[in-house]
């Protein structure tokens, strides 16, 4: 862990108490390794901010992002395992950007994995507290940039490697989702979406073919925060042809 004070840019400026998860995170090889996380003590408090209300007459937005979620702890596990399935992409250009980042886990383990990572939400507090989050676990400054993104108008850039988790929880946005990652993923590259077996994901796979790509599913498992096993999904998805 850094001691050195973040510099302004991944400093909080939090509207709320915080508190600080430590997460020990399963390796598949066996073995754990931690990360921790700054987040608000009190998520369910974000309900009644007045930019939510605002926020959700508008596009109906909620407030998921200081929530841990399984399938991104899961994923974590996944990218940050040396052995397993599927393997990672070979890192000759190692950029990736995560998509829905919240807290900032499933980057978090990329970044810990060497790969220069891009963190974007569509909360400007959630790429806050991830690139806080990031600077806090050891990746260097060079390769944390953080975005508030809208999946409607993504960044003019394009990654080998995109990653999302959690993100499949309401059907309506699949197609907002998958039109994000055309545009996003390199040629020849690979776009990683995990969840924690949905019954709103099921028909992902299918659109995500009909969309143009080429999908192949794994299965994640993982330890639930709240005790016992979590199952979920990862989809990797490719450019057909």
């Amino acid at each position: 862990m850094q001691d050195a004070p973040p510099p302004e840019s991944f400093k909080l400026t939090a509207r709320f108490p915080t508190r600080i998860h430590r997460l020990a995170i399963p390796l598949e090889e066996g073995g754990t390794r931690t990360i921790d996380l700054v987040a608000p003590s009190d998520p369910d408090a974000l309900l009644n901010d007045p930019s939510t209300e605002k926020r959700y007459k508008a596009d109906d937005y909620m407030p998921y992002w200081p929530i841990i979620w399984p399938s991104g702890l899961m994923l974590a596990s996944r990218i940050l395992s040396a052995t397993g399935s599927p393997p990672l992409p070979p890192a000759m250009d190692p950029r990736c950007i995560e998509l829905g980042c919240g807290l900032g886990s499933t980057g978090i383990a990329a970044g810990l994995r060497g790969w220069q990572v891009l963190f974007t939400d569509y909360d400007p507090e959630a790429v806050q507290f991830a690139g806080h989050n990031a600077f806090k676990n050891g990746i260097p400054i060079a390769h944390i940039r953080t975005l508030y993104m809208d999946w409607r108008n993504p960044v003019k850039e394009t990654f080998p490697w995109v990653l999302a988790s959690d993100v499949l929880y309401e059907r309506r946005l699949h197609p907002l989702l998958l039109a994000a990652i055309a545009k996003l993923l390199a040629p020849g590259g690979q776009a990683w979406v995990s969840d924690p077996q949905r019954t709103s994901a099921e028909d992902f796979p299918l659109l995500a073919v009909e969309a143009g790509f080429k999908v192949q599913t794994h299965h994640l498992e993982g330890e639930s925060l709240a005790g016992g096993k979590q199952r979920g999904q990862l989809y990797v998805l490719t450019r057909r042809g």
